[in-house]
């Protein structure tokens, strides 16, 4: 009884989720789920890279966060001042942390400290 008990739970836990992103269309441009939030989003993300990039991602206000806090110190994302809680609310509610289907997937992710360490490019010829 327990474990039908745990199951219902769980399936009402995957419903929810799935009819929060289900109540909202997606962007046929972006790619996006066009909730509350998304033109801002698509707007900032798409401004450096394909919205894509964000439809393949997942995780919680943390990952997001720290995600963007990365874009600002190192790829040149600009100041995000006060865009920072709606966009970040946005991409953890509809781009929330998932679990990761084994059946799709062979192993787990490299953890940062064991990927290979990102090139330098070559610095330009003065001319």
């Amino acid at each position: 009884m327990r474990v039908l008990n745990k199951l219902f739970i769980f399936l009402g836990l995957v419903a929810s989720s799935i009819s929060l992103a289900a109540e909202y269309p997606v962007d046929p441009k972006s790619g996006l789920i066009m909730a509350p939030g998304w033109e801002l989003v698509n707007y900032q993300c798409n401004a450096c890279h394909t919205s894509m990039i964000v439809v393949q991602n997942h995780g919680d206000k943390a990952f997001w966060k720290e995600t963007l806090q990365w874009m600002v110190d190192t790829q040149g994302l600009w100041d995000l001042s006060d865009t920072w809680e709606p966009t970040l609310s946005y991409l953890s509610t509809y781009y929330g942390q998932v679990e990761m289907d084994m059946a799709l997937f062979r192993r787990l992710p490299l953890e940062p400290s064991l990927q290979p360490a990102l090139v330098k490019p070559f610095p330009k010829e003065p001319k």
